[in-house]
């Protein structure tokens, strides 16, 4: 999700502050300037259900960060992002506006939970079904104010010429070793790993993915692997026919997860999240997945206490370009 060049970013911004008056005495560097564009959100949490997120949560979480910690270092990357291409002669700015962060953190809650196991809110339910609004195309976390420049800019970016050629650069500079990208990244953790020759970060054979900054790739596998523990479970299947019996979904081969496949998007999705709370479901996948996270800790803990630190020094770094 990193890898794409003008990805969309996956979260949003709040209001914008007024740009404060240049001082003639300081002269601000870029990063400075689109930071001052940018406040911090007050209670970036308020949108969640603190009993819904206490209710889901796994050990694993303990060793990332979460929605709002990884959203500040992305927004952190648009800054520096932006800087490396001023410098190389790009009038480049952040677009603060980009998608929503209460939006995110609204359904699918700090560590994206809350639609894991289906949809485990009523609430969310009765409001928008099995769904979830389709926000506004906002476009690019950051922009150029050339559009013939896009291109140009987007090959900076990641450091890679999609046509085979030279990467131009208004400045005639040439563009950073893996691209201002790679650059945003080293302004958060210098050590942060180099995409390949294609600009992009792939895993080796029997490795994770690289761990660029506010990503945890072992995590990210673990609980990938909890999750198909957690189907094979003998608790978490009788509680899935008791919440297909609960849902009218009897001799159907689905799961919550899976219930606006069969129900429609249009279905009783508070049907489908009552049945899943009254069924014992939720808290059966939450126990098979706890109790297989726990010896995955055992196993790889100094590997996540490890990252997690790197984590925490990356959060602090991006919150330092932010100015918060």
């Amino acid at each position: 999700m990193y890898a794409a060049a003008l990805a969309i970013a996956l979260t949003a911004c709040t209001a914008q502050a007024e740009e404060p008056a240049a001082d003639p005495d300081t002269e601000q560097g870029s990063a400075e300037v689109e930071a001052a564009g940018f406040e911090e959100p007050g209670d970036p949490y308020a949108p969640t259900d603190p009993e819904l997120t206490e209710r889901l949560h796994l050990p694993l979480y303990d060793y990332n960060l979460d929605e709002y910690e990884q959203w500040t270092i992305r927004r952190a990357q648009d800054v520096l992002t932006v800087d490396c291409l001023d410098e190389l002669g790009f009038e480049a700015s952040v677009s603060w506006e980009t998608d929503s962060l209460e939006e995110l953190l609204t359904h699918f809650g700090p560590h994206h939970s809350y639609r894991r196991y289906g949809v485990a809110s009523t609430d969310l339910a009765e409001e928008y079904g099995f769904g979830i609004p389709e926000g506004d195309d906002t476009g690019n976390p950051w922009t150029v104010a050339d559009a013939s420049q896009e291109e140009a800019a987007a090959d900076a970016y990641t450091g890679f010429s999609h046509t085979g050629g030279e990467i131009e650069t208004p400045s005639g500079d040439p563009a950073p070793e893996g691209g201002c990208k790679h650059q945003a990244n080293l302004g958060i953790n210098p050590d942060s790993p180099p995409p390949g020759e294609d600009g992009y970060w792939s895993a080796t054979e029997g490795e994770p993915m690289p761990d660029t900054p506010g990503l945890h790739s072992r995590v990210d596998d673990l609980l990938g692997e909890s999750y198909s523990a957690g189907m094979e479970d003998p608790a978490v299947e009788a509680a899935n026919e008791a919440w297909k019996e609960c849902a009218g979904l009897s001799g159907y081969t689905v799961g919550p997860g899976g219930a606006s496949e069969v129900m429609g998007e249009g279905g009783d999705a508070v049907l489908s999240a009552e049945c899943a709370d009254t069924s014992g479901y939720l808290d059966a996948f939450v126990a098979a997945e706890t109790r297989a996270q726990e010896a995955m800790v055992e196993e790889h803990r100094a590997e996540l206490e490890e990252r997690r630190e790197q984590l925490d020094a990356e959060l602090a770094a991006a919150r330092t370009v932010l100015g918060w």
